[in-house]
């Protein structure tokens, strides 16, 4: 129920500071938005707000659209165990020409964890390219519609990017085997990996 009759009906406090929106707005939209916003009895923000919203599922939608990938980190190459890593490397990319356009490391303000996966996810997504993923991440990640690849071998980030985009990345057994386990055997690991073409 969005916009009732009642005052602040459906509005939420935080939601200009949350919603990220860096494109002009021409006329035409104005109208459309204030037009959809008194037909929902709703306030222009929230119109806006839902706007966005809807544009951003479409965007995800869209085959072309550009990909993010993201990387568990350690000084900037991948780290073999996703929950113990120093960072997570957001890589978005052109899929079909293979560009990368933009590399940004974060760590989520919480700190680092198993729980990531949530906020990896809230951030958009699309692919995980990972060693080691014990159970509890890979069920967020599958419920939220991102792709793991583990089994990655410890690369640089650009390097591991352009083996998955060009198809040549070897990729071994999850280091964790799925189960919310800690690995050991750090930086070795890989070298165990059966790899299964």
């Amino acid at each position: 129920m969005w916009g009732g009759k009642r005052d602040n009906a459906g509005r939420k406090r935080t939601c200009l500071r949350k919603v990220p929106f860096n494109r002009r707005l021409n006329e035409n939209i104005l109208n459309i938005l204030r037009e959809y916003a008194a037909l929902h009895n709703m306030t222009e923000t929230e119109a806006l707000e839902s706007a966005i919203l809807l544009q951003s599922n479409i965007d995800k939608m869209k085959g072309n659209k550009n990909m993010k990938i993201v990387i568990p980190t350690e000084n900037e190459r991948l780290c073999s165990h996703f929950g113990h890593c120093e960072s997570f490397t957001f890589v978005d990319v052109n899929p079909e020409t293979r560009e990368i356009l933009n590399i940004e490391t974060r760590v989520p303000e919480e700190g680092i964890s198993c729980q990531s996966a949530n906020w990896i996810s809230e951030q958009g997504a699309n692919i995980i390219l990972a060693g080691g993923m014990g159970g509890r991440p890979l069920d967020i990640f599958t419920r939220n519609g991102v792709k793991v690849v583990p089994g990655c071998p410890e690369l640089p980030v650009k390097e591991l990017v352009a083996g998955y985009l060009e198809g040549t990345l070897a990729t071994g057994e999850n280091a964790c085997g799925g189960e919310h386990n800690h690995c050991g055997g750090h930086g070795h690991g890989h070298h165990h990996c059966h790899n299964h073409g």
